[in-house]
């Protein structure tokens, strides 16, 4: 168990290494993919072994990754990424459940080459959450097998056991788009 803990602190100090250098070679995007970067790997460490953690939290990493995302593609011309993501939402969520349609959309979505979309619209209700995430697809960058993945079939797997009956979950896609919908209930 302490052997455990050393290797994710070597790698904080290792982080915050690179982030100092950043810093003194004045190079603000790199500097601000490290925190990111850092803050996700900290959740993925802490939040991540929950069986339950707050909305809030959760939202939090979906807004370091887009960040991290954003710094990117944020000069590119051809690429559009529109949010739209509450902030004071109550409640607690199963982590890393709404993450991977968003990580599929920077994945297949992005194109540096040609004119890209992304939108995203995360809600929080009283007594649910939705999540609407929406992109552009590029031919060479997706093919029908990629809707079956291991990351979205993990998903499913897991609403089936940890929601089950209170969950909808649409994922539709055609030549130009490429869409999901789920709507969580809460506890």
């Amino acid at each position: 168990m302490l052997k455990s803990q050393i290797n994710p602190h070597f790698l904080f100090n290792s982080l915050n290494s690179l982030y100092g250098i950043s810093i003194e070679e004045q190079s603000p995007k790199t500097a601000e993919g490290i925190q990111k970067l850092s803050e996700m790997m900290r959740f993925m460490l802490k939040e991540n072994t929950e069986d339950q953690i707050s909305i809030s939290k959760e939202i939090n990493h979906i807004n370091n990754y887009i960040d991290l995302q954003r710094l990117r593609v944020d000069e590119n011309e051809h690429v559009n990424i529109e949010t739209s993501i509450a902030k004071a939402c109550q409640g607690e969520i199963t982590p890393m459940l709404l993450i991977p349609f968003i990580e599929n959309a920077f994945k297949h979505g992005i194109s540096l080459n040609a004119a890209s979309w992304i939108k995203i619209d995360l809600d929080c209700q009283t007594d649910f959450i939705s999540l609407e995430v929406k992109n552009s697809i590029h031919q060479k960058s997706f093919n029908k097998d990629d809707e079956s993945g291991i990351g979205l079939e993990n998903v499913r797997e897991r609403l089936k056991m940890l929601y089950p009956n209170r969950y909808e979950l649409d994922i539709r896609s055609d030549e130009k788009e490429y869409f999901v919908h789920l709507k969580l209930q809460l506890k």
